[in-house]
């Protein structure tokens, strides 16, 4: 049961790159915008802001969740890092009391995976986290750890994973960029459940460094052509649910541009997770549209807004699937990588062609 429950967390943390569809997108949102800090609950530890922000305004404290609800309560901090030749993943989760740090490194020459993880106890109404997305967290059992680190305008992913049953020898040494004056993108969602919601805070584009060694095999980060993206989730989820998330990242000219698309996963009504950063700057989209071949997920897809903004078509390069089923808990990766190419327009007018900005489109379903 213990291995069966490691797959199935492994399942998770590859996709806690979070995201997105509990029903089918909506014609057009309120978009409601938190420009100032707010407390995320009311007193009695339900949700209190709900709709988006250009950064973590709305205000978590975990000690506001009443005792019954913390035994559902997920937090986690995930960083995806694409190249033109490979892509790394590091997470650290917490899902009540169980902790879990897990990395993957994708080879796209080699069209393989290679994943590593292990788990600790911990205690479901303490949280490992900070309480924003500009702490520092670290993970350690025996010789093995998982280190996140913010300072100035920094962040260093460090990590160390043996070799073992659900792992093969994995580290890894990367610092990303992180202007704490650029925008990101916040959004709050409610679930119908009582007490359930949604809070995740995905920073966008930041320019990488570093290297990995995986099994024998080292990788560095190519400059200037290596990006990342933060995400930061807290959660008190239904037991079943499923979501859409797509991102890109890369340079446009001489313009630095990262995209945030997706929809669901709790009611966004009140504000999606669409949105363009470029040179910092944050445009916001309302709706944006997926069409893909459900039977074919390799196959070209097309990404359009409802406010005819953006309009990309996007060609994957790799399919990370994923699928377990222990009987309790049931889960299914489909996160395409690939590259999108086709315009973009801002908020001032200005019309960018974007070619081959890399990035992934990820299809999750899950019960648990």
């Amino acid at each position: 049961m213990r291995r069966a429950a490691a797959w199935l967390l492994i399942g998770f943390a590859l996709t806690i790159s979070s995201g997105l569809i509990a029903a089918e997108p909506h014609s057009r949102s309120e978009q409601v915008e938190f420009t100032e800090k707010t407390p995320l609950f009311d007193s009695d530890g339900n949700l209190a802001a709900w709709g988006w922000a250009r950064r973590a305004n709305m205000q978590y404290d975990r000690s506001l969740i009443p005792t019954a609800r913390q035994a559902r309560i997920k937090e986690w901090e995930h960083y995806t890092v694409m190249s033109p030749e490979f892509t790394l993943g590091v997470t650290l989760a917490q899902l009540g009391p169980l902790v879990l740090a897990s990395a993957e490194l994708i080879d796209y020459r080699y069209q393989s995976i290679a994943m590593a993880t292990f788990m600790s106890a911990g205690k479901k109404d303490k949280s490992i986290f900070p309480v924003d997305p500009y702490g520092n967290t670290r993970i350690e059992r025996g010789t093995d750890f998982v280190s996140m680190e913010f300072s100035g305008d920094k962040r260093r992913i460090q990590c160390r994973f043996s070799k073992g049953p659900l792992s093969v020898p994995f580290e890894a040494d990367l610092t990303l960029v992180d202007n704490p004056s650029d925008d990101s993108v916040a959004i709050t969602r409610p679930f119908e459940g009582e007490g359930q919601f949604f809070y995740e805070n995905k920073i966008l584009g930041m320019p990488a460094t570093g290297s990995a060694k995986v099994n024998d095999e080292s990788y560095t980060l190519p400059a200037g052509a290596a990006w990342a993206i933060f995400d930061w989730g807290r959660g008190n989820w239904p037991a079943e649910s499923k979501w859409f998330w797509g991102q890109a990242a890369g340079k446009v000219g001489e313009r630095q541009v990262a995209l945030n698309l997706g929809w669901g996963y709790g009611d966004d009504s009140r504000g999606t997770c669409n949105a363009m950063l470029v040179d910092g700057k944050l445009h916001k989209l309302d709706i944006v549209d997926a069409k893909f071949d459900e039977n074919d997920r390799m196959q070209p897809w097309k990404f359009e807004s409802n406010d005819g903004r953006l309009a990309l078509d996007f060609t994957p390069i790799y399919n990370q699937h994923s699928k377990q089923d222990v009987g309790f808990a049931k889960a299914e990766l489909h996160k395409i990588h690939g590259r999108y190419t086709g315009t973009l327009v801002l908020d001032d007018g200005t019309k960018l062609e974007v070619k081959d900005l890399l990035g992934f489109a990820e299809h999750m379903q899950q019960r648990w």
